[in-house]
C-alpha cells in the first residue's frame, strides 16, 4: 500500500517505544469521566488528536444508574436483527457483504437465550492505544458522529516489555483503574482491535413472571463488520474503502441456577471466519482455528469507572487471542486504517435493552433503547442475526 496506509501504524509503534500516552476520546461525554491513565478529553472532528497526559490519580467516576439484577419491563419491543445505521458522516456499504463470489447458505440455527440482557452504565469497553488501561466509554460516543478513538489494534509482540512500569509511570492505580498495563494475550497484528466488550447485567432478565432463564446453555456466534466510510481520511486517491468482517463461531453461553450469565467460552473446534478487502481492492477470505479465551467475561475489578456496582460484568471479545492463528494468511489486512462503520451482533441474544438514565454533571441523558444488531454475513457462512450495537471506530488512525 502507499505511504498513507503505513504512516499511522509506524507512529503508533513509535508511541510504544517512546512511552507516550494514547490519543483522546471523541465528542460528548463518555460513560466514565477521566480516571488515572484514562484521559477522555474530546477530540475535535477533522483534526489530529494529540496524545494526552493521564489525569491525576484517584478520580474514580460513578457510572450511570447500574442495574440491580431485578426483573425489568422495558417499554419497547425486542431486537429484530435488522440493519442498524451508524450515526456517522459519510456513507458505508452497509452490512451486505462485498461481492465475494460465494453465496450464504441461509439463516443460522443459532440458539438464543431465553429472556433478555440489559446494558449497564451505557458502557462499551476496549483497550487504550498505549495499553495503560481498559477504556470504558459511552455507547452514545460509539454511535456519535466521530465515533470511538484511541483504540489499540492487535500487537505484533507479546509480552510488551516495560508495559507495567510505563503504566505505573502514568499514575495508573489498580484500586481505581483496574488492570494497569494490559498485556496482549497473544501476538496478532491482523486484529483490527485488540479487544472489545459490552457491559451487561449479570442477570438474564425476564419479560414476564413465567419465563425461565436459569440453567440454560446455548451455542451461537458473534459477528463483526468494519467497513471504511467513504469520507475516511484513510482512503487515498485511487484506493478502495477497506473492509474487514469476521465471525466467531461455536461460542457457548450458560446461566447458573440464579439465572445469571456466568459462563462464556469457545467450544473445541470453533472457527474464526474472515473476509477482508484491502485498499487496492484485493479480497482475502480464510477460516482460522478460534482459540479458547477468545470470548470471555471480565469482572469490573479489571476496569476503571466501575463505581460501587457488583451486579454487572463485561462480555469481552479478545480479538488478539482470536486472530493469533492467522500467521501470514491475513498479512494484507494488518495495516487497515481509517474511520470505519462498525457493527457487532450476538446471535445468542434476541434482545439487549439499554435503560434510560437522567443527565448528571458528568454524563448526558440517555433514552431507553433496544440495541438492534445488524445482519452480518461472511463468505459462505450463514448470516449472524440478533441483538447488537452499531457505531463507528477509528482504526490505527486519529480524527
Amino acid at each position: 500500500m502507499i505511504s498513507k496506509k503505513r504512516l499511522i501504524p509506524v507512529i503508533l509503534a513509535a508511541m510504544f517505544v517512546t512511552a507516550c500516552g494514547g490519543g483522546s476520546d471523541s465528542t460528548s461525554s463518555t460513560s466514565g469521566t477521566t480516571t488515572t491513565g484514562a484521559s477522555n478529553t474530546p477530540a475535535t472532528t477533522g483534526t489530529t488528536a494529540t496524545p494526552t497526559t493521564p489525569a491525576t490519580t484517584g478520580s474514580t467516576a460513578t457510572p450511570t444508574t447500574p442495574a440491580t439484577g431485578t426483573t425489568s419491563t422495558p417499554p419497547t419491543t425486542g431486537a429484530t436483527g435488522t440493519t442498524g445505521t451508524p450515526g456517522a458522516t459519510g456513507t458505508t456499504t452497509g452490512t451486505t457483504p462485498a461481492t465475494t463470489g460465494t453465496t450464504a447458505t441461509g439463516p443460522a440455527s443459532d440458539a438464543k437465550l431465553a429472556g433478555f440482557m440489559e446494558m449497564v452504565a451505557n458502557q462499551i469497553l476496549y483497550i487504550r492505544t498505549n495499553r495503560v488501561i481498559y477504556l470504558p466509554v459511552g455507547l452514545n460516543v460509539f454511535e456519535g458522529q466521530t465515533g470511538i478513538v484511541d483504540i489499540a489494534s492487535g500487537s505484533a509482540v507479546t509480552p510488551i516489555a516495560g508495559l507495567e512500569s510505563f503504566a505505573a509511570s502514568q499514575g495508573c492505580n489498580a484500586q481505581n483503574d483496574g488492570v494497569c498495563g494490559v498485556q496482549p494475550t497473544a501476538a496478532a497484528p491482523a486484529a483490527p482491535l485488540a479487544g472489545f466488550g459490552i457491559r451487561l447485567d449479570k442477570n438474564v432478565l425476564t419479560s414476564d413472571a413465567t419465563q425461565q432463564v436459569a440453567g440454560q446453555k446455548v451455542v451461537g456466534r458473534i459477528g463483526f463488520d468494519l467497513t471504511e466510510l467513504s469520507n475516511s481520511p484513510g482512503i487515498a486517491a485511487g484506493q478502495s474503502p477497506e473492509i474487514m468482517r469476521f465471525i466467531l463461531d461455536n461460542v457457548e453461553m450458560a446461566t447458573n441456577a440464579a439465572g445469571q450469565l456466568d459462563t462464556v467460552n469457545v467450544q473445541a473446534g470453533a472457527k474464526l471466519h474472515v473476509y477482508g478487502k484491502t485498499a487496492s481492492g484485493a479480497e482475502i477470505r480464510t477460516d482460522l482455528p478460534l482459540p479458547q479465551g477468545s470470548v470471555k467475561l471480565i469482572q469490573l475489578t479489571d476496569i476503571p469507572d466501575r463505581g460501587s456496582d457488583t451486579g454487572s460484568q463485561i462480555l469481552y471479545m479478545d480479538l488478539e487471542k482470536a486472530f493469533s492463528q492467522a500467521g501470514q494468511s491475513l498479512a494484507g489486512l494488518e495495516q487497515i486504517s481509517g474511520h470505519f462503520a462498525m457493527h457487532v451482533t450476538f446471535s445468542s441474544f434476541s434482545r439487549i435493552f439499554r435503560p434510560a438514565a437522567a443527565a448528571t454533571a458528568e454524563f448526558p441523558a440517555v433514552a431507553a433503547k433496544d440495541l438492534v444488531g445488524s445482519d452480518i454475513t461472511v463468505n459462505s457462512e450463514p448470516t449472524v442475526s440478533g441483538a447488537g450495537i452499531n457505531g463507528t471506530a477509528w482504526i490505527r488512525m486519529f480524527p
